[in-house]
């Protein structure tokens, strides 16, 4: 009989998160920005690069775009992008979209200490107000600060 400690009970957690992030990026994600997040020149950004030191540095961004959507245009490594992101806060509960953040953070190459989402981090998105155009006034101003 095996005995589960709860060291294995959580890596079994966040080993099951870190597989629903890639199979939710993979189903939602991959045909635009590719599996390896390296975008598609005029229709999807890449999900990677330099632009990403600003994004990333408010960590509730992704959490944005991915709860409430993202238009209008933008510029990603010196290609204009101008479409939409569509919001997935109304198909994915918190847990998922979590994990799908997680997933993306990964993709960007964040530090393997940087702690995943939680689904709390997404709650306390989803219960601001936003839309897509709201989250690129967020993207404009993070991408000013110096």
């Amino acid at each position: 009989m095996k005995r589960w400690t709860l060291t294995g009970a959580l890596l079994l957690a966040a080993g099951t998160a870190s597989g629903q992030g890639a199979a939710l990026y993979a189903q939602h994600c991959a045909a635009c920005h590719q599996p390896d997040g390296s975008g598609t020149v005029g229709l999807a950004p890449a999900l990677k690069g330099p632009h990403w030191g600003k994004l990333g540095a408010e960590r509730a961004y992704l959490a944005h775009v991915l709860v409430h959507g993202l238009s209008g245009p933008i510029q990603v490594n010196g290609q204009p992008f101008v479409g939409v992101m569509p919001a997935f806060g109304g198909q994915l509960d918190d847990a998922s979209l979590a994990a799908l953040a997680s997933h993306v953070r990964g993709l960007q190459g964040a530090p393997t200490d940087t702690p995943a989402y939680s689904a709390d981090e997404i709650k306390a998105v989803r219960a601001q107000p936003g839309s897509p155009p709201v989250t690129r006034k967020l993207r404009v101003q993070l991408m000013a600060t110096p």
